[in-house]
């Protein structure tokens, strides 16, 4: 997915002690300018070697999320926030979704379906929205966003909507945008000073494996631990069921192991016995009926009597 948001200057910096997500990067950073996310990105952006533009690909994925969206909040307004080309802002509306979107990225904007464009601005995920919406997304964009910025960000959309759906990747540190990078509880934490609870109990991999819904919640805070220890009991309990199978069939493999080398030393042992065997009788053959003597003629003819009298099929 390609999502760009959070305008910012060519002298920005991220100024900060501590390394996004444990890299071990430096604290100070560039930090990528608008015209960044042009041609030349959106033409090197790829997933399974296919770019990123409207082709068949990347249509029918976002066919698929918005399908998957639909099912499971019903939403009647939603917004994509770093919609990039709109391809989902498109499905959403094409489904009857009053979708809208935004993204920083004049590139972006021009590339979008006409008729959808009505729909997209180009703004920064910052500046206040200027309405409420049923369901926001949020797709592999914080990453882009210096910290304070996409504090911000998530300050702002927070305050337009019950329902939000973030991706942000945890690695990928290769990408020269990608300067804010962190693990799935930082931003987990980052939306709950806003009041926003991940839902421990969705699964968001349709979209990506760190994809999580926060939604807003005024549960008590012993509510709240409740919910994410189950979840985490029945994952680590779901860990350790996973590597007691490992164990089990690690040791399995190693008793076939021994077995098969065991196997195939007694075939070894058995291959040079007939080996030696056939090459002995082979040069008795030849030394008591050699090719083209009348001895040989007698031989063969006497095997192919004893073949069919055998019932086997005679040799050639």
């Amino acid at each position: 997915m390609v999502a760009c948001a959070g305008v910012r200057s060519a002298a920005d910096t991220v100024e900060d002690g501590s390394t996004p997500g444990g890299s071990g990067a430096d604290g100070a950073r560039d930090v990528t300018v608008a015209t960044d996310y042009g041609a030349d990105y959106y033409g090197h952006y790829a997933a399974d070697g296919v770019s990123y533009e409207r082709n068949a690909f990347w249509l029918d994925f976002f066919r698929k999320i918005a399908d998957r969206l639909i099912e499971d909040f019903q939403p009647k307004t939603a917004l994509d926030a770093g919609c990039a080309i709109g391809l989902l802002v498109e499905a959403l509306r094409d489904r009857g979704v009053d979708a809208e979107g935004v993204d920083f990225s004049e590139f972006a904007f021009t590339h979008s379906r006409d008729d959808i464009r009505p729909f997209l601005r180009v703004g920064s995920i910052t500046e206040p929205l200027t309405k409420r919406y049923d369901l926001i997304t949020c797709f592999e964009v914080v990453e882009h966003m210096p910290r304070e910025e996409a504090d911000r960000a998530i300050a702002n959309l927070c305050g337009f909507t019950d329902e939000i759906i973030l991706t942000s990747t945890p690695m990928h540190f290769r990408d020269p945008t990608h300067t804010n990078i962190h693990p799935q509880e930082y931003w987990t934490e980052r939306f709950a000073r806003q009041g926003f609870i991940r839902d421990v109990d969705y699964d968001g991999a349709y979209i990506a494996p760190w994809a999580a819904r926060y939604r807003r919640s005024s549960a008590p805070i012993h509510r709240v631990i409740a919910d994410y220890d189950r979840a985490y009991s029945r994952m680590l309990h779901e860990l350790q069921e996973r590597n007691a199978v490992v164990v089990d069939q690690m040791r399995e493999i190693t008793a076939q192991q021994a077995r098969l080398h065991a196997l195939e030393d007694r075939m070894a042992w058995g291959e040079r016995r007939s080996v030696h065997l056939a090459l002995k009788l082979d040069g008795a053959v030849v030394k008591a009926a050699p090719e083209g003597s009348s001895r040989r003629r007698f031989l063969n003819a006497a095997i192919r009597t004893l073949d069919r009298l055998g019932g086997r099929p005679p040799t050639p």
